[in-house]
């Protein structure tokens, strides 16, 4: 089997193979996760597009192993689902260190490792990287060949540009979703400094504590504990639809720095949906 190196390929081409290699992976991931899991569809990945990112980088970086792993499909076998599974967990970790958020969690399968990575996924990235390069990256590769230099051109620069501008709106939400998170926070400490101390004050979860100091901001009827009240009900009832994008994205999210918000945010998304 010829495979071209990638090296040898322009950058528009190159580009275009990641763009592609992307968009498998979001079609893999709906299928996956979406159809045979949830039994819906659900637009997975981080993007408004339809294309995980991620499965482009891992993509890029198994045509850039050596030819000799690449022609024998049991080296590319093992040498792509150890390389993916890197890819993986240090996105998973990056993710985790900027937005204070693990986005996946595979802590329920067996041999995962700290929940970002586990075996299963592991062999189904090896058995997805043989087919990718053996069978769907050579029509892939021909398809954008065909174009002129000039229509290359043309569709890899619009891609890039949708790209940048997509990867811009998510990184603002994935803000306002952090930024969300810290002020239920902020919130939710400074009702504790007031009242941890009061016999009223009870419940295990954010969710009893703010239901107990609303029971008690009702009794008082008076202007200061009204505006508690409604801070409260804007905290529970508030529409976020950022949170929710994400939240029916990644139903397994969790969060060490934000966990109590976290779960009232998803308590609050469960209840909405049913």
């Amino acid at each position: 089997m010829n495979i071209i190196p990638i090296y040898e390929l322009s950058w528009q081409i190159i580009f275009l193979l990641f763009i592609s290699f992307s968009f498998i992976g979001w079609v893999s991931e709906v299928t996956y996760v979406g159809f045979f899991s949830a039994h819906k569809f659900i637009n997975r990945g981080f993007l408004h597009g339809p294309i995980c990112p991620i499965y482009g980088v891992g993509g890029i970086l198994i045509l850039l192993l050596p030819q000799i792993i690449l022609k024998s499909w049991i080296l590319l076998f093992f040498s792509s689902m150890i390389l993916c599974t890197i890819v993986e967990y240090f996105a998973s970790w990056i993710l985790e260190k900027i937005f204070h958020m693990k986005w996946w969690d595979y802590s329920k399968y067996r041999f995962n490792i700290h929940g970002r990575v586990c075996l299963l996924n592991s062999l189904l990235f090896g058995v997805l990287s043989v087919l990718i390069v053996y069978f769907v990256e050579p029509f892939i590769l021909k398809f954008w060949q065909d174009f002129s230099l000039y229509w290359q051109g043309f569709f890899a620069s619009a891609l890039l540009i949708i790209l940048i501008l997509d990867l811009i709106v998510t990184v603002k939400e994935l803000v306002d979703f952090t930024v969300t998170m810290k002020k239920i926070k902020t919130f939710s400490e400074n009702l504790r400094a007031k009242f941890e101390k009061e016999e009223w004050f009870l419940g295990e979860t954010l969710q009893e504590k703010l239901n107990s100091v609303k029971e008690y901001a009702k009794l008082k009827k008076d202007q200061i504990h009204q505006t508690l009240l409604d801070r409260i009900e804007v905290i529970q009832n508030e529409k976020r639809p950022v949170v929710e994008r994400f939240l029916n994205k990644f139903p397994s999210a969790k969060s060490r720095k934000f966990k109590d918000e976290l779960n009232l945010l998803k308590q609050r998304f469960i209840n909405k949906k049913e």
